[in-house]
């Protein structure tokens, strides 16, 4: 551990970047608070997501990559920009790519709190998959709530399977 604290640091480095990483370790854990450190804030921290688990087949999950960019933000002390879903960058990058038309264009997902929000905070119709890690008595707890905040993780549509709408696609 000493040897990590004493690593050279590359000058050119102006960020550190937070993505899913199979290899995460705590000598990546430590780089990235000496780069943190050595920058203050004019390095910038940026995370890719927040999601806190990844399904697998069969009901399986895994540790998502908001896991990771936690344990950088917890060592950093400060909070990451996150660039990914449900952000506003992402969303007017693609929109702005894409020519967007918000009330002509659908949200289709596994997640509330990324896909839906993000579908919901941008006057998207939205469509949840229940294929992800969302059940459908998550939904249901978040729409019979009176808080506004689990409201807006309510889709307008679900469906069990992406593959229900295959079916709608060949009409």
């Amino acid at each position: 551990p000493a040897d990590w604290a004493r690593a050279p640091l590359d000058p050119a480095v102006r960020a550190v970047l937070v993505g899913f990483d199979e290899h995460f370790c705590y000598a990546k854990l430590c780089q990235a608070l000496r780069y943190l450190q050595r920058g203050g804030p004019d390095c910038l921290l940026v995370g890719t997501n927040r999601d806190h688990r990844l399904p697998l087949e069969g009901g399986a999950t895994i540790p998502g990559t908001g896991c990771l960019v936690k344990a950088v933000e917890m060592a950093a002390q400060r909070e990451a920009f996150i660039i990914g879903k449900p952000s506003r960058y992402i969303f007017d990058c693609v929109a702005s790519e894409f020519k967007i038309e918000p009330t002509r264009t659908i949200m289709v997902g596994d997640r509330l709190d990324t896909d839906i929000l993000m579908g919901n905070d941008y006057g998207l119709t939205t469509l949840l998959t229940l294929t992800g890690v969302t059940t459908l008595e998550e939904v249901k707890g978040h729409q019979e709530s009176d808080c506004s905040s689990r409201k807006s993780l309510v889709p307008d549509y679900y469906v069990d399977s992406i593959a229900d709408l295959l079916p709608a696609l060949e009409d």
